[in-house]
């Protein structure tokens, strides 16, 4: 009756009075709704999903049987899985098809019909406010409409919320810097590295006046943010965590908290593999699907949950910032490398740009990592020296393993702009073992490359 009332009010009462009557409920009857929508879930794809009718029947699980997801054991769902066959998650006709833009190569599909795209739009509607955007802003909307999903749905989300907006897409950011002030527009939303071209435009150029900058799909550097702020004058910088098979926000940014509060009412969250660190790979079941629900979806974002109320007051689950995907975290020679590592490096060097690339080879059997970056200094030398003196400050053990001979080490400096060549960067590349074990040969030109043994 509970789970009943509250989806009928969900889907009638503005999403602004819903995130405010959701902040108040306690956290017993958070709990109570979480677990009635994820057991609902469970019978609804063992009943029409033929991949999980299947993956049950052979796992030997009794869906009538599963209350939380601890019961279904190390039953997890997949990327591979969607890969494989995506159709075989649909429980009813769809109505649209988004595909995913990952770091991997092979697109997943992700399908949905109309009502829950409003759905949706409804849920985050309900986190603008969280990030600042009330009714009132006016905000520009550059996230991607090309075959996934941010786009449109922010741009439901700020139909749902009643705000004005223009649903640019992702443009050139010159397009909307001409059009900041014909519309007055406070906000701007959009990927980590779009925002940061438009900030140099009005680094440039000079800024307009801005209330609120939203990224997502990536994470923002974190030596940008105080550089926009900066640039802006003052506008604050805030970030959201979805992805096409989430198909809303999971996590949202309503204050310095260097992570993100998370939905617990719309998606059931877990971590997989923790390790003693407290970091593990973000799992989550979506909760008021029914097209193609997930079921303790494997993301690959390798994080930390954090229980308990925030220091600014809200309570419910939290996540840190991503530390990196499984799929780019290596284990080598320089031990466990991840990206927030390189990004950590990277930050205390001047006049690098925010793309950069990590490759690892094999030359004659011998190790070789390469550091990729980008800057329009001409200082090569020094730009290198200043890098590995800040990898020396923050993990020594690397730089040990690098004395010790058991890699080696290459910087490479390129132009600006010339590492990304498609949406997303993938950050960590191992190919030591393509090419029959042997990654190809490494990159030629003596301006190019500094050999550190």
């Amino acid at each position: 009756m509970i789970l009943a009332s509250l989806d009928s009010l969900a889907d009638r009462i503005p999403p602004v009075l819903l995130a405010n009557f959701y902040e108040r409920l306690p956290d017993r009857l958070i709990d109570q709704v979480r677990t009635g929508r994820f057991r609902r879930t469970i019978r609804w794809v063992a009943q029409y999903s033929p991949f999980y009718r299947a993956a049950f029947r052979r796992l030997g699980i009794d869906p009538r049987q599963v209350k939380t997801p601890a019961d279904l054991g190390d039953f997890f769902t997949t990327p591979e899985d969607i890969i494989a066959d995506p159709e075989s998650f649909l429980c009813r006709p769809p109505a649209i098809v988004f595909e995913s833009s990952g770091t991997s190569g092979r697109n997943k599909r992700i399908y949905y019909d109309q009502r829950e795209m409003e759905q949706m739009g409804q849920v985050m509607a309900a986190g603008l406010p969280m990030m600042g955007i009330g009714p009132a802003d006016r905000v520009a909307n550059a996230f991607d409409f090309s075959m996934w999903i941010p786009g449109m749905l922010t741009h439901n989300a700020l139909m749902a919320a009643g705000n004005f907006c223009m649903a640019f897409g992702k443009v050139d950011p010159v397009e909307v810097y001409r059009r900041l002030r014909t519309y007055r527009f406070n906000v701007v939303m959009g990927e980590p590295t779009w925002l940061i071209r438009l900030t140099e435009l009005a680094e440039h150029d000079g800024p307009v006046p801005l209330k609120t900058l939203v990224g997502g799909a990536e994470e923002m550097p974190r030596e940008a943010i105080g550089w926009m702020h900066k640039v802006w004058r003052g506008a604050v910088v805030r970030m959201c965590y979805g992805s096409v098979e989430l198909g809303s926000g999971l996590g949202y940014q309503p204050c310095d908290f260097d992570g993100y509060h998370l939905d617990d009412i719309d998606f059931y969250h877990e971590a997989a593999d923790v390790t003693p660190d407290g970091y593990g790979e973000l799992v989550y079941t979506t909760l008021r699907r029914r097209v193609m629900p997930l079921i303790r979806y494997r993301s690959h974002d390798v994080t930390r949950l954090i229980p308990g109320r925030c220091a600014c007051g809200r309570k419910g689950a939290r996540m840190s910032r991503l530390r990196g995907r499984r799929d780019e975290i290596v284990v080598a020679g320089g031990g466990n490398l991840y990206p927030l590592m390189f990004e950590n490096i990277l930050a205390g060097v001047a006049g690098l740009t925010h793309d950069w690339q990590v490759v690892l080879r094999l030359q004659d059997l011998r190790e070789v990592m390469e550091i990729h970056v980008e800057s329009p200094r001409l200082d090569h030398e020094e730009l290198r020296r200043e890098i590995l003196a800040c990898a020396a400050v923050q993990y020594p053990d690397l730089m040990k393993n690098l004395a010790l001979g058991i890699f080696q080490m290459r910087v490479l400096i390129d132009a600006p702009a010339e590492l990304r060549t498609s949406r997303k960067l993938k950050r960590l590349v191992d190919l030591r073992y393509d090419n029959n074990g042997h990654g190809p040969a490494t990159r030629d030109g003596p301006a190019a490359a500094l050999m550190v043994k």
